[in-house]
């Protein structure tokens, strides 16, 4: 039990929600549409639904998730057991966030921590058709409404997990799985579904993908130092881009080809973070602002930010980050969309256009317009 100091100090803050923050276009209560929660059960491991929100093509807002199902049938030789698991896809309507289409595929050995570390079936939309993903132990790419169009069936990792990496532009995704401890990376055309190169070089990871062109880090000191290379899909050699960053920097393509660079620097907790633009060769001034991983908008500039705080309050009772989304415009360097806090996010998404923001927590999504003529300094 906490002090009753503590309790009264609690009951005289003011909500985490009450803040300069835009309100959402619409909400829905997770309970509404059916998602599933984290099992916990003593005889049990913890059962994960993996929920994921993300934005087709189209802009309307697609939920993923495994829903794990009890065995009700007696199993004997005759009925053999059943998939406990299914996959589920939901459509939300970008304008009214009710569900336009539900999705669901069985689901074998994917019920222990482990398993779904290894398989976690999942999709992402694709850029020149509908979707890619691994589901059911199969790497598969399905058209628009969800039909396969390519499948293939993959072996048992034997370390490590397999992995997507899926291009804001261009028809090559990224397939990546460990065999024997080696980092096995194949980029593979969506169209024909053939493995069109194997990278394979030594101390490095493919990170992100745009057209035909690869962005690489190189991991040098333990893993202190990274270094980042570029190349095109088939060519023999790698290009140094000549920086070389502490062991937390990002790279990404964003929308028209350019890479972003994301680092920090000092100390928690007055780490502050920085990123910069490399396009046409030249690297771009610095801009301090607390951001750190983002996700992408597929055709502007528009990048959304997972911003965390914990006040020494909260840290002191324990309790969760208060997190919330920010909207930052690259070419402006104004933050254009600040959403409300919470203690309890699971996932977020930017839609193609960089207009719409979906925020998940555990009991509601919610969908917010990014309003460029609204930004803020």
């Amino acid at each position: 039990m906490w002090p009753i100091k503590y309790l009264l100090f609690l009951m005289l803050l003011p909500s985490t929600t009450l803040f300069a923050a835009d309100k959402p276009t619409w909400t829905v209560a997770v309970k509404k549409l059916n998602l599933p929660k984290k099992i916990y059960s003593p005889r049990e491991p913890v059962k994960d639904p993996n929920l994921k929100v993300q934005f087709t093509l189209d802009n309307n807002v697609l939920i993923s998730f495994l829903e794990h199902r009890l065995q009700t049938d007696l199993v004997t030789k005759e009925t053999l057991e059943k998939s406990g698991s299914i996959f589920v896809v939901l459509l939300l309507s970008r304008e009214t966030g009710e569900v336009v289409r539900r999705v669901e595929w069985p689901v074998l050995g994917e019920s222990t921590r482990s398993q779904q570390y290894r398989y976690g079936s999942r999709v992402y939309p694709l850029h020149s058709i509908g979707y890619v993903g691994i589901i059911n132990r199969q790497l598969r790419v399905l058209d628009s409404f969800f039909n396969v169009i390519h499948d293939r069936v993959l072996e048992t990792p034997n370390s490590g997990r397999y992995e997507l990496i899926v291009p804001l532009y261009g028809q090559y995704f990224i397939f990546k799985y460990f065999n024997n401890s080696d980092l096995i990376t194949e980029v593979v055309d969506s169209k024909t579904f053939k493995t069109v190169e194997y990278v394979n070089v030594q101390n490095s990871e493919i990170w992100s993908i745009w057209g035909d062109r690869l962005l690489a880090i190189k991991f040098s000191n333990g893993h202190l130092e990274r270094r980042f290379l570029e190349k095109k899909v088939g060519a023999s050699q790698w290009n140094d881009l000549g920086l070389t960053y502490g062991g937390s920097a990002e790279a990404k393509f964003i929308h028209n080809g350019a890479i972003v660079v994301m680092d920090s620097i000092g100390h928690a907790p007055n780490r502050k973070g920085f990123w910069f633009k490399i396009e046409g060769g030249k690297k771009s001034e610095s801009v301090f602002k607390s951001i750190g991983i983002s996700k992408l908008s597929t055709n502007t500039p528009i990048i959304a930010v997972n911003v965390g705080e914990l006040s020494d309050f909260r840290r002191v009772l324990d309790l969760n980050t208060v997190s919330w989304i920010e909207a930052y415009d690259l070419s402006t360097q104004q933050i254009m969309l600040s959403t409300r806090k919470h203690t309890n996010m699971v996932d977020y998404a930017i839609s193609p256009n960089g207009d719409s923001i979906a925020l998940m927590t555990e009991k509601k999504i919610e969908l917010y317009n990014v309003n460029s003529k609204k930004a803020k300094n």
